[in-house]
Formats: C-alpha cells, structure tokens, sequence
C-alpha cells in the first residue's frame, strides 16, 4: 500500500488541492494523510476533489482551537476501516489492507 503523509498547511485554497491531487494521481497513493487542514468543516465533495475517485472513505479531526486539522482518506478498494478515533491531537484509523 502506498501512503502518502503530507503538511497540507492549508487546504482552503484550490492550489493546496491540486498539489495533494497530482501527487495522488503521481505516485498512485491509496491512502492520505493531512495535517494542518485549517478547515472547520470537511465533507465528501472536497474528499472526491482531492482523490479524484468515488471508491473513498476518510475519517477528519477538525480545527478545534489550536489543533489545525487532520484528515485520512483512502481508497476502499484497499484498506477497509474497523473503526476510528481520536486522542488529543493525534487521529488513529483501524482496519485492513
């Protein structure tokens, strides 16, 4: 499985997007990790934007005070997910390749 771990520093602008989007597309990534997402609210629409496919599933942490965002998205087609949560500032995402 290919993971791609990335410090978006920001996802609000469609720069930030393209980039984490051709480097998916790049290095054929099956699974992304962003930090730094800086958004308060993450729904599908910007998951599809950012993979380009509809085989997706993500998890998120949202900015909340100081925390600045985290966001997991990966194809279901290769890692199913048990479960998730989350401790303090860190996500942690459960399942199978």
């Amino acid at each position: 499985m290919k993971i791609l771990s990335y410090n978006s520093r920001g996802l609000g602008k469609k720069v930030k997007c393209s980039e984490v989007k051709e480097y998916i597309k790049k290095f054929n990534i099956e699974m992304c990790c962003l930090q730094e997402t800086k958004l308060e609210k993450i729904e599908a629409p910007l998951c599809r934007a950012i993979c380009s496919i509809n085989n997706i599933d993500w998890v998120c942490k949202n900015v909340i005070g100081k925390a600045r965002g985290i966001l997991t998205i990966w194809n279901i087609d290769y890692f199913v997910k048990l479960r998730s949560w989350f401790i303090e500032r860190l996500l942690v995402v459960n399942g199978y390749w």
